[in-house]
């Protein structure tokens, strides 16, 4: 009896991080079938992995290496990697066309590179920064026809941002959804009220939800500045706020200079935001800037109502009734808002999310196939 090993793909790159492109990762690691292709992992941290124990016992491998900032470090550690592993593809996650750490792998001797697009900006707030990193990303467009050899996306949108149009026109552009375990979003009532328990949040209160990083591109600070507003005409209602990141204190200053201390939850990093959603009545993404925001899947397949800045990409909206406004006009957000309290038809949407194709169980399938492809 012949027993064939999986094929090994190297991911580009992990952080602690459970949302974002590590979010992305990790579930597909979960759910791709290991008897076919296993995942080792790259990371920049200097520490162990929230999740890296895990994924050991699962056949994984952690490599921490030195940022492509250290050119020689980083394509000395990689060699090594590649050395000693003959991988099927080194999968590059990336949020613009840094093309530094991609050619040097090209250039170490990378069998198969497959290039991966999250976003549509920089996320910096910083405007020297995002100047020279868009510098970086306009470059590397004009390179990425040599820098891989199969290009995905998550969006219509995050491909336009990162491909020449010579490669969307190609067979070797492919779109990969950011698919989600359907399932452990429905709605439960129970759940939700064992959830407001914990929380102790009231029957009766109004819950309005965000998940992501305190970062430049989440825009916390429009989101708490429309809660105010909401909170002025509504006194019942409450903002959750799950994630962390650089600007979370500078965010709860703001809440606490209006007066919103009691009345916005700030949950950081959770293991349960499956739950949380539950609790919302309402999900709010004031993007700056989306890949996709694949939080929108979950909200949606948790039946809540959602209101996504108008930058984000419209394949968020698989339910088909998100409302998508302007950042320029915070009135707007309000009173849609305070329409979404006065109403109660929350339902199972797992059928519609289905359908739209972001459900992991079929999605994962086509990325199996993906790797597989030419070996």
């Amino acid at each position: 009896m012949h027993y064939h090993q999986p094929i090994r793909i190297l991911q580009a790159f992990v952080a602690n991080d459970k949302g974002g492109l590590t979010g992305y990762i990790c579930q597909n690691y979960r759910f791709i079938d290991k008897n076919k292709v296993q995942f080792d992992f790259l990371t920049f941290e200097d520490r162990k992995l929230d999740f890296e124990d895990e994924f050991i016992s699962m056949g994984a491998r952690f490599y921490h290496i030195s940022r492509p900032s250290h050119p020689i470090s980083y394509a000395k550690s990689l060699k090594g990697i590649l050395n000693q592993t003959e991988y099927a593809a080194v999968h590059f996650n990336m949020s613009y066309a840094n093309f530094i750490p991609i050619i040097i792998a090209r250039w170490i001797g990378a069998k198969r590179i497959i290039m991966h697009s999250h976003s549509t900006a920089i996320d910096d707030r910083r405007d020297i920064i995002r100047f020279a990193k868009m510098i970086i990303h306009k470059l590397g467009r004009h390179l990425m026809n040599y820098m891989a050899d199969e290009y995905l996306a998550c969006s219509s949108l995050a491909a336009r941002w990162m491909y020449p149009v010579s490669i969307l026109q190609s067979k070797r552009y492919h779109m990969a959804k950011n698919a989600i375990d359907v399932s452990k979003y429905n709605y439960n009532p129970h759940v939700r009220a064992d959830i407001r328990r914990k929380l102790k949040i009231s029957d009766d209160t109004f819950v309005i939800g965000h998940v992501g990083r305190f970062t430049y591109q989440k825009n916390h600070e429009f989101l708490i500045d429309i809660f105010k507003q909401v909170h002025d005409k509504l006194n019942n209602s409450l903002l959750l706020l799950i994630g962390e990141g650089p600007e979370e204190n500078q965010m709860k200053e703001k809440v606490a200079s209006l007066e919103l201390a009691s009345r916005v939850l700030f949950l950081g990093r959770r293991n349960d935001v499956p739950k949380l959603f539950q609790a919302m009545d309402c999900f709010v993404l004031p993007s700056r800037f989306e890949g996709l925001g694949i939080v929108g899947i979950e909200a949606q397949s948790s039946g809540l109502q959602c209101i996504f800045s108008d930058v984000v990409p419209r394949e968020v909206d698989v339910v088909g009734k998100s409302i998508f406004l302007s950042l320029e006009h915070s009135g707007q957000w309000v009173s849609e808002i305070l329409k979404i309290s006065s109403l109660n038809n929350r339902k199972n949407t797992e059928a519609q999310v289905d359908a739209a194709g972001y459900n992991i169980h079929s999605e994962i399938k086509k990325i199996e196939s993906l790797y597989e492809v030419d070996l």
